[in-house]
C-alpha cells in the first residue's frame, strides 16, 4: 500500500519510474497538467522588512504561493511564519542555515532538514506535502537519499525569475544578493517569467525587496492569459504526474 504522505516521491530503478522502492528519488521540477495552474514560490527568510510587504502585496494581488523558509531565520520571526500559514500560504523547508548541501556529511542534511521541520512543523498542514528545497537548487544522491528518508519531496522550479546575482554572505554563508529595484529589473524579471511560463509550472522568486514591485505587474500579465496562481502542493494535486527532470515523467496515483 502507498503511503499517501509521500506520493509525490518517485524513483529511478533502471529507467522506470516506480513509487515505493529504494532506489534513488526524484525532484518535482514541475507538474503535467493542462490547466493553466502554476505556483509561486519565494525562497529564503522570513525578515520583517521584506515579509511583512511580501504579505500584504500576495494579499492584495489575491495570490496564494508557498515560501521556502530557512529554519534559522523562521526561529527568529516566527510570528512571520504564522502570519504566512494564517493567511493561506504554504511554508516549506529550505534548510536552517543555507548551506550549500552537496558538500556536507549525511548527517548534517538530515539535521539541516530536521531542524527546520521542527520549527515550522506546527504551521504544516496534516494533510499537506512536507516539501523541500535546497539551497541554490544544488543537490546529488545523497540530498535525495536524505530528504526521502525524512519523509521529503524535493521540489525546485523550471522557470527563474532571476531576481538575483552575485553572491554574499547575508546569512553566514553564501547565499544571492538580491537586485536593485527599478524599472528595468521588473521588465526583465516579468518578460523572464512570461517567456518560459507553461501550466503546470513552479516559478523560482526569492523572499527579498526587489521582486515586490514587479508582482502586480506580472500578475496581470499572467491572469490575462489565463493563469491562476497556486501553492505547490495544491499544483500537484491538480495533477496525477509531475516532471522529474531530464524529460522524465513521473506519474502520481489517483
Amino acid at each position: 500500500m502507498i503511503d499517501s504522505r509521500r506520493w509525490i516521491v518517485g524513483v529511478v530503478c533502471t529507467g522506470l519510474f516506480v513509487i515505493g522502492t529504494s532506489c534513488r528519488a526524484a525532484p518535482v521540477w514541475s507538474v503535467v497538467t493542462n490547466q493553466k495552474k502554476i505556483a509561486f514560490t519565494f525562497d529564503d527568510g522570513p525578515k520583517p522588512e521584506y515579509s511583512i510587504p511580501l504579505l500584504a502585496t500576495l494579499d492584495s494581488l489575491r495570490v496564494r504561493a508557498t515560501f521556502f523558509v530557512v529554519g534559522k531565520e523562521a526561529a527568529a520571526n516566527i510570528d512571520l511564519i504564522k502570519e504566512m500559514h494564517d493567511r493561506g500560504h504554504e511554508v516549506a523547508n529550505h534548510t536552517y542555515t543555507h548551506t550549500r548541501l552537496p558538500n556536507v556529511s549525511v548527517d548534517q542534511i538530515r539535521a539541516e532538514i530536521s531542524s527546520t521541520n521542527q520549527v515550522i512543523g506546527r504551521f504544516i498542514d496534516g494533510n499537506a506535502r512536507r516539501l523541500f528545497r535546497p539551497p541554490g537548487g544544488q543537490f546529488n544522491t545523497k540530498v535525495i537519499q536524505a530528504a526521502e528518508s525524512l519523509g521529503m519531496t524535493v521540489v525546485l522550479w523550471d522557470v527563474n525569475a532571476g531576481d538575483y546575482v552575485v553572491e554574499s554572505d547575508r546569512l553566514g554563508v553564501k547565499d544571492e544578493n538580491r537586485r536593485a529595484n527599478g524599472a528595468p529589473f521588473a521588465k526583465g524579471v516579468t518578460q523572464q517569467i512570461l517567456a518560459n511560463v507553461k501550466p503546470g509550472s513552479i516559478i523560482l522568486m526569492h523572499n527579498g525587496g526587489a521582486i515586490i514591485d514587479v508582482l502586480p505587474q506580472l500578475v496581470t500579465q499572467l491572469r490575462a492569459k489565463g493563469y491562476d496562481m497556486v501553492t505547490v502542493s495544491d499544483l500537484i494535486r491538480s495533477s496525477n504526474a509531475v516532471h522529474t527532470g531530464a524529460g522524465k515523467t513521473e506519474y502520481v496515483p489517483d
